[in-house]
């Protein structure tokens, strides 16, 4: 296998990651901030506990356009920290994991993106966005072949 089947040549890094005690509108704003649309929460000893993801706080805020500083149900939305509505347990890879099998992975649990880790330390992420990368550069790479051919 090739270095670039691997996740380590296509992962984004360094990994953006959340404290399990950051509030939803923090990790929403981190999010706008950073552009992405996951976000994995780690603990105090930076092991990864779980992932955020936009629909996550979609569910909790009830829609993409409401505030999430109103009520909802027994909490202000405001107050929640990441650990009370993060997804767990969280799907994870390592750098040296096939391309293929982070495919296999994300296309079975249905998932767009998965945390890369070194032990329990995120790494970086691998996305949808990462893979339609390799797509691009291997059609180009093979266009370019054929135009020198």
């Amino acid at each position: 296998m090739s270095n670039i089947d691997t996740v380590r040549m296509w992962m984004s890094s360094p990994a953006i990651t959340a404290p399990h005690t950051l509030t939803l509108p923090e990790a929403h704003e981190l999010m706008q901030q950073r552009h992405i649309r996951r976000l994995p929460v780690v603990d105090s000893h930076q092991h990864i506990v779980g992932i955020v993801t936009e629909s996550d706080m979609y569910r909790i805020s009830g829609s993409p356009g409401s505030d999430m500083r109103e009520y909802n149900l027994y909490y202000r939305v405001r107050d929640l920290p990441l650990h009370e509505i993060m997804s767990r347990p969280v799907f994870t890879i390592g750098a040296d994991t096939s391309i293929m099998a982070v495919v296999q992975l994300m296309l079975e649990h249905k998932i767009s993106g998965v945390p890369v880790v070194e032990g329990t330390k995120v790494i970086g992420m691998i996305t949808e966005s990462d893979l339609f990368r390799l797509i691009m550069k291997r059609q180009l790479d093979q266009a370019w072949g054929s135009v020198q051919a």
